[in-house]
C-alpha cells in the first residue's frame, strides 16, 4: 500500500493524493481541490499547511468532480486515519472540491462537512461542470437524498447568491426538510466566495480550530444575504433561461435588482435583444456600485472585473469604440491584466505593459 506520508499517490483514474502528516490538533482535514489545479499541485494545500491539522489533500486532475473515484478516495482516507488516529474528521472543499467533499462525507458519515459553492445538479446548461464532465451526470437526487436523511455530523453548505447557479443549489437545500445537522448559508458574494471569505480573514478564523460558529463569523462581516426565496427563484430561472439561449420577460423586484449577479444577467438579456449600449451602461453602473460598497468590493477581483470587461465588449459590439476603450482602460487600471484583457486591448489599439 502506498505510504502517502512519503510521496503523493497517483491513481489510474487521475486522482492525486498527498498526506500532510503530524498534526497536533487531533483533526484530520480531507481537502478536495477545485477545478484546473495542475498535476502535482493541490488546491488549498498552502492554506492548511499553516494549521496544526493533519490533512489528506486530493486533486481530480481530470476535472470529473471526483465521480467514480470512491475506492481511491476511501483508500487514502482510511490510510490517513490509520496513521494519524484523529479525534475528528473534516471534509472541506470549494466549487468542484465542495462537490467532492459533499459526496465523500455523506457517503462515509464519519465527519463534518464544509462545502463552499457546490454544484448540486451537475452537467446542466450554464454550469461549470457541463464544460468538463465526460460522463453522464448523476441524478441530483443521489445527493439531495442523503442531505434529507439522517445526518450523523454537521453539514455546512455555503452558496454565493450573486451567482445564479449557486442560487439554484441554495434553493434546492432550502426545500429539504429541516435537520439539526443541515446548515445552509446564502452569502452576499459570487461563486468564488471561498476566496472572498479568505480575504476577509473568515476562513483562517474558521479553520484554525474548526470550533468557531461559522454563522457568527459570517454575520460579523455582514455577509449573510436576506434575499427572499421568491427572488432567488426568479434569479435562478433567468440564469437558466439565458444559458439555454432563451429570451424571457423580466419581472424583478426592487430587492432583486440590487443583486449585482442579476445585473450581469440583465445586461446579457439586453444584448440578446440587440441593446448592446444599454447593457454596457448597466454594467458600468454596477461597477461603480461594487467599487463603492464596503461589502461588495470584498468579492474577488476576477469577478468584479467582469463588469468592466463585458461593458467594453458590449460597447464595441454597439460600434462605440471610444467608450469601449474607456471601460477597458479602467479595468486595466484597477485589476490584474489577463489574456482576455490583452486580446481586447489589441482589438482596441490599447498598449498594455508587458508583465515582468
Amino acid at each position: 500500500m502506498l505510504d502517502l506520508a512519503e510521496r503523493p499517490g497517483v491513481s489510474s483514474r487521475g486522482l492525486e493524493v498527498k498526506l500532510q502528516s503530524g498534526g497536533r490538533s487531533g483533526v484530520l482535514v480531507v481537502v478536495f481541490s477545485q477545478v484546473r489545479i495542475p498535476s502535482g499541485k493541490f488546491g488549498l494545500e498552502r492554506l492548511f499547511a499553516k494549521t496544526q491539522h493533519a490533512c489528506v489533500v486530493l486533486n481530480d486532475t481530470t476535472s470529473q468532480w471526483y465521480l467514480d473515484a470512491e475506492q481511491e478516495i476511501d483508500q487514502a482516507i482510511d490510510l490517513a486515519i490509520t496513521q494519524e488516529q484523529p479525534e475528528r474528521i473534516i471534509y472541506y472543499g470549494a466549487s468542484m472540491g465542495a462537490y467532492g467533499a459533499l459526496i465523500t462525507g455523506l457517503r462515509r458519515q464519519d465527519g463534518e462537512i464544509y462545502a463552499f459553492s457546490p454544484e448540486l445538479e451537475l452537467g446542466t446548461a450554464g454550469t461549470q461542470s457541463a464544460d468538463y464532465l465526460a460522463r453522464p451526470a448523476p441524478d441530483k437526487l443521489e445527493l439531495l437524498g442523503p442531505l434529507a436523511g439522517d445526518l450523523r455530523h454537521p453539514v455546512h453548505l455555503l452558496f454565493g447568491l450573486f451567482d445564479w447557479v449557486d442560487t439554484c443549489g441554495y434553493l434546492a437545500v432550502q426545500r429539504l426538510p429541516e435537520s439539526e445537522n443541515l446548515n445552509c448559508y446564502g452569502i452576499a458574494g459570487p461563486h468564488a466566495l471561498h476566496d472572498q471569505l479568505y480575504s476577509l480573514n473568515t476562513i483562517r478564523q474558521l479553520i484554525k480550530t474548526f470550533q468557531r460558529d461559522i454563522a457568527e463569523l459570517l454575520a460579523d462581516k455582514n455577509l449573510l444575504n436576506s434575499q427572499s426565496l421568491t427572488d432567488c427563484e426568479v434569479f435562478a430561472q433567468l440564469g437558466h433561461a439565458l444559458a439555454c439561449g432563451e429570451v424571457p420577460s423580466l419581472e424583478a423586484s426592487e430587492a432583486l435588482r440590487s443583486n449585482p449577479g442579476y445585473g450581469l444577467l440583465e445586461a446579457e438579456w439586453l444584448a440578446l435583444l440587440g441593446k448592446h449600449h444599454d447593457g454596457a451602461e448597466l454594467l458600468r453602473e454596477w461597477h461603480e456600485i461594487l467599487h463603492n460598497d464596503a461589502v461588495m468590493r470584498t468579492a474577488p477581483k476576477r469577478w468584479r472585473k467582469a463588469f468592466l470587461m463585458r461593458a467594453a465588449e458590449l460597447y464595441l459590439q454597439a460600434g462605440q469604440a471610444s467608450q469601449a476603450r474607456d471601460a477597458l482602460a479602467d479595468c486595466i487600471r484597477l485589476f490584474p491584466v489577463d489574456e482576455n484583457m490583452r486580446e481586447l486591448a489589441g482589438q482596441l489599439d490599447i498598449v498594455v505593459q508587458a508583465p515582468y
